[in-house]
């Protein structure tokens, strides 16, 4: 078997596939960016220490004409900063979470500095503070309310601010930091992704655009028929969405889940990666489970933000899979040092949870890959997952046949 010889950054650069072609859709920019984007104010606190890191509020967007105050853990490798200073990421937590120093120390182990904040209105042991923002309520249940008094404002706005914050810090690297973010975080970082364009790269987990578009009854729910006015839900889709935005984010972006994640379905996370504006890189595991600890935990994302921020090597980048109706072979154009490849392939239609899905090996070869067997009749959607030499892990976007 030939593998495929390694390729440089400048191959990285152009790999994305999955870079949007389309014209960007309607949006509306609610924040006040000239404002976030100013350190903000910030001072220590002893409240819920944790061994090796800082316990700091940082100021966030006003709320009800005050500012707020955010809670967060930060920290920076032990050692001297290397030249021009650390790269940083900031660290956005998904729903029920919090504030996490083990989050912040796992990249310090990597090698960058880390903030993680809570975007809730609480402290890590659930209690409330003074000059807190909003609390989450359900999936976007104070809808009511003006923009700048809704929760996904302000979890947004804060995690702008937080960026603001690392940028004044002189060990930082302010070119090169960037951001991550766990389930509803992840959502969270979409949107960011195309209105704080100061971020090196963007790796939401799990969490992504077009909710109201998926088939899952859990979101579904939270919008028309049975909630939202008309013009509630355009504000939704115009607003706040991921959607609205990812056409105007140019950085690079990795998006990692698994194929049954229960909250977000598979095919508007790989919609949503192919939304962005800039180069995207898709990492869907077979089996994934959905909670923080795993979210940070992967390889792949820190040989990603490796790759764009300290010149090391990047992940391999798969092309859309072609399928000859035929012979019901599946090739993709692929770069990258790959060790193997597989189909992933459900033969379920219907809605996109809970759908069972199988592989097939493939061959790898010099420009791609190419599966050892047909597809079965009767599969309803597939797609190319692969490994490199160092067992990282990429997948092309999903097809679907019959669309």
């Amino acid at each position: 078997m030939k593998k495929i010889v390694s390729i440089g950054m400048i191959l990285f650069a152009a790999s994305s596939a999955l870079a949007a072609v389309a014209e960007p859709t309607k949006r509306v920019v609610v924040w006040d960016t000239k404002s976030l984007f100013e350190p903000p104010k910030m001072h220590p606190t002893t409240q819920c220490p944790a061994p090796g890191v800082r316990t700091i509020y940082f100021e966030g967007a006003d709320y009800e004409g005050q500012p707020t105050q955010v809670f967060a853990y930060y920290s920076a490798p032990e050692g001297t900063p290397p030249a021009g200073g650390w790269p940083a990421a900031v660290c956005a937590h998904g729903g029920g979470g919090t504030a996490f120093p083990d989050w912040v120390k796992t990249w310090n182990k990597h090698g960058y500095a880390a903030i993680s904040m809570d975007l809730e209105g609480h402290l890590p042991d659930g209690r409330g503070h003074e000059h807190s923002g909003p609390a989450r309520i359900d999936w976007f249940g104070d809808r009511d309310l003006p923009d700048t008094e809704q929760w996904f404002y302000h979890a947004v706005a804060d995690v702008m601010r937080a960026n603001s914050l690392l940028r004044s810090f002189p060990e930082i690297n302010k070119d090169k930091i960037g951001l991550t973010g766990i389930s509803w975080g992840g959502t969270i970082v979409s949107t960011t992704a195309g209105v704080d364009p100061r971020f090196a790269f963007v790796v939401p987990v799990y969490g992504c655009g077009y909710i109201h578009e998926s088939d899952n009854d859990g979101l579904a729910v939270w919008f028309p028929p049975k909630h939202m006015t008309e013009k509630q839900f355009e504000d939704y889709r115009t607003k706040w969405d991921p959607s609205a935005h990812l056409p105007y984010a140019k950085m690079p972006m990795l998006w990692m889940t698994g194929f049954d994640d229960p909250v977000f379905q598979v095919d508007i996370f790989s919609r949503s990666a192919k939304a962005a504006g800039g180069p995207s890189t898709l990492c869907m595991r077979g089996r994934m489970l959905h909670g923080h600890g795993v979210g940070w935990q992967k390889a792949d994302l820190y040989a990603f933000a490796d790759s764009v921020v300290k010149g090391a090597k990047p992940l391999p980048s798969l092309g859309r899979p072609e399928f000859d109706p035929k012979t019901r072979i599946v090739r993709t154009k692929a770069t990258g040092n790959l060790a193997g490849a597989s189909v992933h392939y459900t033969v379920q239609g219907g809605k996109w949870k809970g759908r069972y899905w199988e592989d097939i090996p493939c061959e790898v070869w010099a420009d791609g890959v190419a599966s050892r067997s047909p597809l079965p009749e009767g599969v309803t959607a597939f797609n190319v997952n692969a490994k490199d030499d160092r067992g990282l892990l990429v997948s092309s976007e999903i097809v679907e046949l019959g669309k």
